[in-house]
Protein backbone atom coordinates (compact mmCIF):
# COMPACT_ATOMS: atom_id res chain seq x y z
CA UNK A 1 0.00 0.00 0.00
CA UNK A 2 2.79 2.79 0.72
CA UNK A 3 4.40 1.88 -2.52
CA UNK A 4 1.35 2.39 -4.41
CA UNK A 5 1.01 6.14 -2.07
CA UNK A 6 4.60 6.74 -3.14
CA UNK A 7 4.12 6.94 -6.69
CA UNK A 8 -0.26 8.31 -6.40
CA UNK A 9 1.02 11.29 -4.30
CA UNK A 10 3.23 12.84 -6.64
CA UNK A 11 1.13 12.59 -9.42
CA UNK A 12 -1.90 13.92 -7.40
CA UNK A 13 0.27 16.84 -6.12
CA UNK A 14 1.25 17.50 -9.49
CA UNK A 15 -2.48 17.27 -10.89
CA UNK A 16 -3.22 19.65 -8.67
CA UNK A 17 -0.58 22.29 -8.69
CA UNK A 18 -0.72 22.42 -12.71
CA UNK A 19 -4.85 23.22 -11.88
CA UNK A 20 -4.31 25.63 -9.65
CA UNK A 21 -1.62 27.69 -11.35
CA UNK A 22 -3.64 27.36 -14.39
CA UNK A 23 -6.55 28.82 -12.89
CA UNK A 24 -4.47 31.66 -11.05
CA UNK A 25 -3.37 33.08 -14.51
CA UNK A 26 -5.79 32.03 -16.83
CA UNK A 27 -9.64 31.29 -15.39
CA UNK A 28 -11.73 34.02 -14.73
CA UNK A 29 -15.35 35.08 -13.82
CA UNK A 30 -17.77 35.76 -16.36
CA UNK A 31 -19.32 39.43 -16.80
CA UNK A 32 -22.01 41.16 -19.47
CA UNK A 33 -21.28 44.49 -21.05
CA UNK A 34 -23.07 46.57 -23.67
CA UNK A 35 -20.15 48.53 -25.85
CA UNK A 36 -20.28 52.09 -25.60
CA UNK A 37 -17.89 54.49 -27.79
CA UNK A 38 -14.57 53.98 -27.49
CA UNK A 39 -12.81 56.62 -25.08
CA UNK A 40 -9.96 56.82 -27.50
CA UNK A 41 -7.81 55.86 -30.56
CA UNK A 42 -4.04 55.47 -31.12
CA UNK A 43 -2.50 54.11 -34.18
CA UNK A 44 1.01 53.17 -34.82
CA UNK A 45 3.39 50.74 -36.82
CA UNK A 46 4.33 47.50 -35.84
CA UNK A 47 7.92 45.99 -36.00
CA UNK A 48 7.01 44.99 -39.73
CA UNK A 49 5.74 48.26 -40.72
CA UNK A 50 2.07 47.11 -40.57
CA UNK A 51 0.13 50.14 -39.54
CA UNK A 52 -2.30 49.64 -36.71
CA UNK A 53 -5.62 51.21 -34.67
CA UNK A 54 -6.19 50.63 -31.08
CA UNK A 55 -9.18 51.18 -29.49
CA UNK A 56 -9.99 52.16 -25.27
CA UNK A 57 -12.92 51.00 -23.49
CA UNK A 58 -14.21 51.84 -20.22
CA UNK A 59 -16.87 49.04 -19.51
CA UNK A 60 -18.89 48.98 -16.68
CA UNK A 61 -20.38 45.17 -17.13
CA UNK A 62 -22.35 42.67 -14.56
CA UNK A 63 -22.42 39.33 -13.61
CA UNK A 64 -24.90 37.08 -13.84
CA UNK A 65 -26.30 38.05 -10.45
CA UNK A 66 -25.90 41.82 -11.35
CA UNK A 67 -23.33 42.63 -9.62
CA UNK A 68 -21.29 45.80 -10.64
CA UNK A 69 -17.90 46.38 -12.24
CA UNK A 70 -15.75 48.08 -14.29
CA UNK A 71 -13.37 47.00 -16.92
CA UNK A 72 -10.61 48.33 -19.32
CA UNK A 73 -11.00 46.92 -23.18
CA UNK A 74 -8.03 47.50 -25.51
CA UNK A 75 -8.34 46.22 -28.80
CA UNK A 76 -6.21 46.42 -31.84
CA UNK A 77 -8.66 46.19 -34.63
CA UNK A 78 -9.31 47.22 -38.45
CA UNK A 79 -12.74 48.56 -37.09
CA UNK A 80 -14.10 49.32 -33.80
CA UNK A 81 -16.33 47.17 -32.12
CA UNK A 82 -20.44 47.40 -33.03
CA UNK A 83 -21.96 50.04 -30.68
CA UNK A 84 -24.76 48.46 -28.73
CA UNK A 85 -23.56 44.81 -29.32
CA UNK A 86 -23.69 42.93 -25.79
CA UNK A 87 -20.12 41.45 -24.95
CA UNK A 88 -19.41 38.10 -22.67
CA UNK A 89 -15.97 39.21 -20.73
CA UNK A 90 -13.67 36.28 -18.92
CA UNK A 91 -11.93 38.63 -16.28
CA UNK A 92 -9.23 37.78 -14.51
CA UNK A 93 -8.82 40.07 -11.36
CA UNK A 94 -4.78 40.15 -11.90
CA UNK A 95 -5.03 40.53 -15.71
CA UNK A 96 -8.32 42.16 -16.24
CA UNK A 97 -10.44 40.83 -19.40
CA UNK A 98 -8.51 37.66 -20.79
CA UNK A 99 -11.08 37.54 -23.76
CA UNK A 100 -14.63 38.48 -25.16
CA UNK A 101 -17.42 37.38 -27.80
CA UNK A 102 -20.24 39.11 -29.12
CA UNK A 103 -23.62 37.40 -27.92
CA UNK A 104 -27.40 38.19 -28.30
CA UNK A 105 -29.11 40.30 -26.21
CA UNK A 106 -31.21 36.58 -25.05
CA UNK A 107 -27.84 34.95 -23.93
CA UNK A 108 -27.46 37.91 -21.74
CA UNK A 109 -28.89 36.57 -17.51
CA UNK A 110 -31.87 38.66 -16.68
CA UNK A 111 -30.63 40.52 -13.54
CA UNK A 112 -26.99 41.57 -16.18
CA UNK A 113 -29.56 42.67 -18.69
CA UNK A 114 -31.93 44.67 -16.82
CA UNK A 115 -28.50 46.55 -15.12
CA UNK A 116 -27.34 47.14 -18.52
CA UNK A 117 -30.50 48.35 -19.83
CA UNK A 118 -31.13 50.84 -17.20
Amino acid sequence: MKKILIYILPFVLLTAGIWFGYDYYYGGKTYYTRVNTPDGTKTGKFSNGEKYTEYDYTQTAFNSKGEKNVQTLREIRDKPLRINAYLKLKVNPRKGVLSWEEIPEENVPKKALDQLTD
